[in-house]
C-alpha cells in the first residue's frame, strides 16, 4: 500500500500569539509541538524560531536548542527554514546553519518579492548553501513559489549542482506566488520531474483541497500546520497543531493509502544518515 508522510509546518514567520493563542513560538513550546505531532502521526516538522518578542529569527542558538530537544523526545525528521523573509542575516551565517545537521533544510533557488521585501537569495548564495548541504548531509526542501523557481531548480540540476532525486515543495497561494486557483494547481502536478519526490503546502483555504489534490496525485508528503492556515474549517479557529495532523492521517487513510512513519519518510525522501 502506498505511504504518505505528513509535515507540520507548526510556526511560520508571520503569524503571533495575539492571532492564534495556540501558535508554538518558544523554545519549550516547539519542542513540545513537534513532540505532540509526532504521537499524532506526523513524520516531518518544519521550523522556524523566533526571538523573545516573536520575532523571526535565524539564531542558531534557538535552532540547536530545539533541534536538541525535538531529538531528545522523538525521532521525528526536522526541516529547518533558511529563508530571510523579516530576518536580517547575513548569507554567511544563513550557510552556517548547516552545521547543526538537520535533516532537512528549505531553500528557495531564486528570491521572492513581496511587499515587506520578501526573499533574498542571490545565486551564489544558493550555490554555497548547496554545497554546505552536502557537506553535511542535509536534504534541500526546495520550495517552489512560481514557474521561475521551478525553471531555476531545473537548470541547476542539469548544472550537476543537484541531484536528479530532489525533494520538492509547491507553495499555493503565498503572497508573492502562485495564487490559489486550480490552473495553478495543475501546472504544479504536470511539472515534477520524473524521479523527483514532492509535496504541496496550500494557504488558507486552500490547505485542505491541496492535501486532498495531492495525495489523490501521486504526492510523497502532504503538509499542514499552522504556518500555513489559522483556520480547522472556514470560520473554526485552530487550536492545535495537532489538529491538522489528526485530520491530515484520517484523510490519508481515507484514501485508500497509510501514513508513513519518520523512518519510511527517511526512505522515500533518500535522507542520507536517516535512511534503512
Amino acid at each position: 500500500m502506498r505511504k504518505i508522510g505528513i509535515c507540520a509546518a507548526i510556526t511560520g514567520s508571520m503569524t503571533r500569539k495575539d492571532t492564534m493563542p495556540g501558535l508554538p513560538v518558544t523554545v519549550e513550546e516547539i519542542i513540545n509541538c513537534a513532540y505532540e505531532c509526532s504521537v499524532a502521526g506526523a513524520a516531518m516538522v518544519h521550523i522556524h524560531v523566533r526571538d523573545k518578542n516573536e520575532r523571526p529569527s535565524l539564531d542558531p542558538t534557538l535552532y540547536k536548542e530545539v533541534l536538541t530537544g525535538i531529538r531528545e523526545k522523538c525521532d521525528i525528521l526536522v526541516c529547518i527554514s533558511t529563508s530571510n523573509h523579516l530576518v536580517d542575516v547575513s548569507d554567511k551565517e544563513r550557510i552556517k546553519l548547516m552545521e547543526l545537521k538537520p535533516d532537512l533544510a528549505s531553500l528557495e533557488v531564486t528570491s521572492l518579492k513581496r511587499p515587506d521585501g520578501g526573499i533574498k537569495n542571490t545565486k551564489k548564495f544558493v550555490v554555497d548553501i548547496l554545497q554546505a548541504m552536502k557537506q553535511y548531509e542535509v536534504k534541500p526542501e526546495f520550495e517552489i513559489f512560481n514557474k521561475n523557481m521551478l525553471k531555476e531548480l531545473l537548470r541547476l540540476v542539469e548544472l550537476g549542482l543537484i541531484e536528479d532525486n530532489a525533494y520538492i515543495q509547491f507553495v499555493i497561494g503565498s503572497i508573492g506566488g502562485m495564487k490559489q486557483d486550480y490552473k495553478n494547481i495543475q501546472w504544479m502536478l504536470d511539472s515534477v520531474p520524473q524521479g523527483f519526490t514532492w509535496s504541496a503546502a496550500g494557504i488558507a483555504g486552500m490547505q485542505l483541497p491541496v492535501n486532498f489534490i495531492s495525495v489523490l496525485n501521486g504526492c510523497d508528503v502532504i503538509r499542514t500546520g499552522m504556518e500555513d492556515n489559522r483556520y480547522f474549517l472556514k470560520g473554526i479557529p485552530v487550536n492545535h497543531n495537532m489538529e491538522f495532523v489528526i485530520r491530515a492521517t484520517k484523510m490519508i487513510q481515507s484514501l485508500g493509502c497509510e501514513v508513513a512513519d519518520s523512518v519510511e519518510m527517511a526512505n522515500i525522501l533518500r535522507i542520507k544518515g536517516r535512511e534503512k
